[in-house]
């Protein structure tokens, strides 16, 4: 037998034709290089700025002065306009961006100051609807959805709507009781810092026939209301709602 000791640790296997007395030629394959560490995070630096009012202004910047500067570093000139051309193309995209959300913003509040106004003058007319001999029998409240859900009265967290509006050279303050038995009215004149109880009321509309404070200048008048159960204030304040009053 041969003078060198089998081992079946060594990669000799009883499986693979070797007789017990011939020399057995072990290889050992090579050690396996450890993967490569990953990058650190954080340590590049790019040219271009991450935010987007930053880069605008470095897109800018190279259109304005690459065909200038190319030529110094040996950069011929159509690559320099080449450059700018693309730089040009962001720029206008970006343009392009803030004009549609300049657009958009302007929409937005144009939607909500048409709502704001029809919505209140909607409410106006549902309101003298509902006085109308024959609303109750006829079923259109229901078809026409005029009649909210029930909710549960809790005279804590009770919160007045008041819509106010000029009627007839008076101003008019609308209002939905919604479980309560009427609304105490607030008033103070723009500057004003304390708003000041000028009435109550149990049905709608109430109206504010107080003088302007200096004949024929006009003023804004800022309005609040807080519920009432019986003679008690009661719940939340209301909104301020506010509109110029001209006398």
């Amino acid at each position: 037998m041969a003078d060198e000791i089998i081992r079946l640790d060594h990669g000799w296997r009883l499986d693979r034709g070797h007789r017990l007395d011939e020399r057995v030629q072990i290889v050992i394959p090579p050690p396996v290089a450890p993967p490569p560490r990953p990058k650190e995070k954080g340590k590049h630096m790019d040219y271009i700025p991450p935010q987007r009012g930053n880069r605008y202004l470095w897109y800018g910047n190279l259109s304005t002065n690459v065909v200038e500067e190319g030529p110094k570093f040996g950069l011929p000139t159509a690559e320099a306009t080449a450059a700018k051309t693309l730089a040009d193309a962001i720029i206008a995209a970006m343009d392009g961006t803030d004009a549609a959300a300049n657009a958009l913003s302007g929409a937005r509040t144009i939607e909500r100051n048409t709502e704001t106004a029809n919505q209140a003058a909607l409410r106006k007319k549902v309101a003298n609807w509902k006085t109308l001999p024959g609303y109750a029998a006829s079923g259109s409240e229901a078809v026409l959805k005029l009649k909210g859900p029930a909710v549960a009265f809790n005279a804590a967290t009770y919160k007045p709507v008041i819509y106010v509006s000029i009627e007839a050279g008076r101003i008019q303050i609308d209002f939905e009781k919604l479980g309560a038995d009427g609304i105490a009215v607030y008033m103070r004149r723009r500057g004003e810092t304390v708003l000041k109880k000028i009435g109550t009321d149990t049905d709608t509309p109430y109206f504010d026939t107080g003088p302007l404070l200096q004949p024929n200048v006009p003023e804004v008048r800022e309005y609040m209301a807080r519920g009432m159960v019986g003679d008690d204030e009661i719940g939340v304040d209301s909104d301020i709602v506010s509109l110029t009053y001209p006398g």
